[in-house]
């Protein structure tokens, strides 16, 4: 909360929502059920000039070996309700710059996530003659900041389903 009640920046926006969307998949990764992502709930530290963020209250998570699609859709959902939430309490005491939405941005939050939780768990179909797209997907995983347990090609027709298996 105190990063969006300073002196606001555009960029500074952006490296928090990325921050917290990162965070939010490596906890789902790792089966772990957070039940109430929030600002309140979050610690921010500044790390090689971005911004990684860090849970500090576990009091309502759960861990499993994996989630359900429904566990990780309901936090994402308490996730945006609590971070717009905060934003409006912010607004309402006047300590909000007026230039900052807080539905966006509960929103913004939430589509960072997806996009992140897609390049990082999706199946991909490659050819015998596309093996270079393996390499290029595992690239683009270990600049995103994960590694991969596992890596999987399953015959399927005339080409190889891959599976990636991401690790925090």
């Amino acid at each position: 909360r105190t990063l969006f009640r300073t002196t606001w920046d555009p960029n500074l926006r952006e490296h928090l929502l990325d921050a917290l969307a990162q965070l939010l998949v490596r906890v789902h990764l790792a089966g772990f059920f957070w039940g109430d992502c929030s600002l309140s709930n979050t610690l921010f530290r500044r790390d090689a000039g971005a911004l990684s963020a860090y849970l500090v209250d576990a009091e309502t998570g759960e861990l499993h070996p994996t989630l359900t699609e429904g566990q990780r859709l309901h936090d994402l959902l308490v996730a945006r309700e609590n971070l717009t939430g905060e934003l409006f309490d912010l607004r309402g005491a006047g300590e909000l710059p007026d230039v900052l939405d807080p539905v966006e941005t509960g929103a913004a939050v939430v589509r960072r996530y997806e996009r992140l939780w897609e390049e990082l768990t999706r199946e991909e179909l490659i050819r015998p003659d596309e093996r270079h797209r393996i390499q290029e997907r595992l690239e683009r995983l270990h600049e995103l900041g994960f590694d991969t347990e596992e890596l999987e090609l399953v015959a399927d027709g005339d080409a190889y389903r891959l599976r990636l298996s991401p690790r925090v």
